[in-house]
């Protein structure tokens, strides 16, 4: 089955690290390792988490 990934997220992460939204696809998969990669892992899942507490408050 294939991982899906918040895309506003990625963007965000991808804008931030001045690489494309698919590279940090990428990263996050483990396909790619940079130096950062674990930084990256851990920013994409802190700010998904904001996101979807965001949209809990609006509910």
């Amino acid at each position: 089955m294939k991982k899906t990934y918040n895309t506003g997220v990625v963007k965000a992460l991808a804008c931030k690290y001045d690489v494309t939204p698919r590279y940090i696809r990428y990263c996050l998969s483990g396909d790619r390792t940079p130096i950062y990669a674990d930084e990256l892992i851990a920013e994409y899942y802190k700010m998904l988490e904001q996101v979807e507490k965001a949209l809990k408050v609006g509910e």
